[in-house]
């Protein structure tokens, strides 16, 4: 029997191959089904290539997907070349919406994961601070709950909150929390 993740991960995988557009709803859930299936951020990153995005926060989507491809390429120059266009395209992001919850925590994930020897963890900070200061703002902002607790966890989980800072997310997000 198949896990629903796997599932889905073929679903959004026949969605991507036909999607003249990437819209939001199939952004959140293919970034965020990079776990169960990581070449989604290499399928989603191509997808973007071939239908650039006309919002802010779907440029963040495709920097944070190209920064991640990497994973799924075997050729050392084109992971490169992928990560450093996912930088760039995530700093274009964040410049256009810094006040963006959804864009900063994008940005915040994406410097989480990066291995150190990179060197592209200079906002983790800034990011992690603006999330804790704007829970609520971003909760409505993302009005998407699974989403939304999706990107919580994912901060209670990273190793870049102190334990004041993760019982502050609990205690402020218990009802959504697991």
């Amino acid at each position: 029997m198949l896990r629903p993740a796997v599932i889905l991960s073929f679903i959004l995988i026949a969605t991507l191959s036909t999607a003249q557009t990437v819209s939001l709803n199939l952004a959140r859930e293919t970034y965020f089904g990079i776990e169960a299936d990581e070449c989604n951020a290499l399928r989603l990153s191509d997808n973007f290539a071939n239908n650039p995005p006309k919002t802010a926060l779907l440029l963040a989507y495709y920097g944070a997907s190209t920064a991640a491809a990497p994973a799924c390429l075997s050729n050392p120059a084109k992971k490169i070349s992928y990560f450093r266009k996912g930088k760039q395209l995530l700093a274009e992001a964040v410049k256009l919406e810094p006040d963006s919850f959804e864009i900063r925590f994008l940005r915040f994930a994406t410097q989480s994961k990066t291995p150190s020897f990179l060197g592209y963890n200079q906002h983790i900070e800034e990011d992690k601070r603006f999330l804790l200061a704007n829970l609520s703002k971003g909760q409505k902002s993302v009005s998407n709950d699974r989403i939304f607790n999706k990107m919580i966890e994912f901060l209670v989980d990273s190793d870049k909150l102190t334990k004041a800072e993760q019982n502050t997310i609990r205690l402020s997000n218990q009802t959504t929390l697991k």
